[in-house]
C-alpha cells in the first residue's frame, strides 16, 4: 500500500496485520475484524445519509451492514493532503449470493424483508429527506420514453444499419409499447399516495439490492479453510484470521448502501427479481418464491404488488441496452451488447408469462 493510504490508516484505532487488494479497494485484516479501505468521490450530505442509515439498523439489531469505521477524530471521512476522501467500513467472510442457488435467493428475499421492517421512521434531518428521495416513477418512465423513440427515429433514418440497430429495429416495438403501457397503468395505481406515505413515514429503499451486496456470511471453520477467499480478494492465498462470526448457522450481511434513499421500498424487491429472473430466463419458480420468502418477513399489500408488476413491465433493460448504445460510439457495438439485446428479446415471451401470473393475483 502506499506510503500516502498508510498515512490516512494512522487516523484508525485499530491496528492492521495484514493488506490485500480488492476490487477498487483495500481489505485490512485488523484486530478489529476485516475492514474494506477505499477512496471516496461522493459528498458529505451522501455519506452522513448513508452512515444514518446502517446506524438504524444497527440500533434496531441488525449488525450485519458496512458501518463505516470512524476515525480518532470521530469522522467517517479522511482527507490527505492532497484533498482526496477515503472511507473504511466493516467487511464479511462470506460469498455473494448465487443466483443460481434458489434456497439463496429466498434467502436474501427474507433478509430483505427483514431490512425493510426495520427501515422506517428513520430520524433523518430535513436537508437529509429533501437531497436524498427517490425521482418520481411518473416523469422517469415519461422521459425513457421520449428518449426510446428519439433513438428509434435516428436509426431509422440511417442508410446504413449495423447487426445491433437491426436488432433494436426488430424489438422496438413490443419494448416501446410495454414501455407505454406501464405508465398508462402507473398513472391509474397508487402510486402518488404511496410515494407520500413513504416518505412521511420516512421509508427507506436500499436502492441498489443485487446479488453482489447479499454476502452469506461463512461459519469461523469454513473461513479457515485454506480453499476459501472472500467476494473481491484478489491474493489467493490462505489468511490469518482475527475475527470471524461466531454463528454455528450461516447468515446474511448487506453491503454497499451509497444508493439509499427514502422511497417506495418495494423498489428494492423489484431489482431483486429483475437481476434473478434475467439469470434463469425467467423461471415462474424463482419469481414466485422470491416474493412468498420477502412476503412471510413482510407483507406486500395488493397496491404494492401492482406497484411491483408495472415496474416489472417496464422495458427497463431494453432502455438501458438503448442508453448506452445511443451515448456510446455508434459505428461499432461490441457483440456483449448485441448479445444481452437479443438476450432480453428471446426472453420477453416468458417475462410476459410470469406477468400474466403475477396479475392473476392482484
Amino acid at each position: 500500500m502506499e506510503d500516502r493510504n498508510q498515512e490516512i490508516l494512522r487516523n484508525y484505532r485499530l491496528k492492521v496485520h495484514n493488506i490485500y487488494r480488492a476490487r477498487g479497494a483495500f481489505l485490512l485484516e485488523t484486530d478489529c475484524g476485516i475492514k474494506l479501505f477505499k477512496s471516496y468521490d461522493g459528498t458529505r450530505n451522501k455519506a452522513m445519509f448513508e452512515h444514518t442509515v446502517k446506524e438504524h439498523l444497527f440500533d434496531h439489531g441488525y449488525y450485519n451492514s458496512d458501518l463505516f469505521v470512524k476515525t480518532i477524530d470521530d469522522d467517517i471521512i479522511v482527507e490527505d493532503s492532497n484533498g482526496c476522501k477515503y472511507i473504511m467500513k466493516n467487511w464479511f467472510w462470506g460469498e455473494e449470493c448465487n443466483l443460481k442457488e434458489l434456497s439463496q435467493i429466498e434467502i436474501g428475499a427474507a433478509n430483505l424483508g427483514n431490512l425493510h421492517n426495520i427501515l422506517t421512521n428513520v430520524n433523518l434531518t430535513k436537508n437529509q429527506i429533501e437531497y436524498n428521495t427517490a425521482d418520481n416513477l411518473f416523469n422517469l418512465f415519461e422521459k425513457r420514453n421520449r428518449e426510446l423513440k428519439r433513438v428509434r427515429g435516428y436509426i431509422r433514418n440511417k442508410r446504413q444499419k449495423n447487426e445491433f440497430e437491426i436488432s433494436f429495429i426488430n424489438y422496438y416495438n413490443e419494448f416501446y409499447n410495454q414501455g407505454l403501457a406501464a405508465l398508462k397503468r402507473l398513472c391509474c395505481s397508487s402510486y402518488s399516495r404511496l410515494m407520500s406515505e413513504a416518505i412521511s413515514k420516512k421509508s427507506i429503499c436500499h436502492g441498489n439490492y443485487t446479488y453482489h451486496n447479499i454476502i452469506i456470511v461463512k461459519t469461523k471453520a469454513e473461513a479457515f479453510s485454506k480453499n476459501y477467499v472472500p467476494p473481491g480478494w484478489i491474493n489467493k492465498e490462505p489468511l490469518s484470521v482475527t475475527d470471524l462470526s461466531r454463528c454455528k448457522e450461516a447468515v446474511v450481511a448487506t453491503t454497499n448502501f451509497e444508493k439509499a434513499e427514502i422511497g417506495l421500498q418495494i423498489t428494492d424487491l423489484y431489482q431483486f427479481i429483475r437481476k434473478v429472473m434475467e439469470k434463469n430466463d425467467w423461471d415462474v419458480l424463482y419469481g414466485s418464491n422470491i416474493i412468498e420468502a420477502y412476503d412471510k418477513l413482510r407483507p406486500i399489500s395488493k397496491e404494492e404488488l401492482n406497484i411491483l408488476y408495472i415496474l416489472l413491465l417496464y422495458p427497463e433493460k431494453f432502455w438501458k441496452i438503448t442508453n448506452f448504445y445511443f451515448n456510446g460510439k455508434k459505428s461499432w457495438v461490441s457483440a456483449r451488447n448485441i448479445s444481452k439485446l437479443n438476450s432480453i428479446g428471446e426472453q420477453n415471451p416468458k417475462k410476459i408469462a410470469f406477468l400474466q401470473k403475477l396479475e392473476s393475483i392482484l
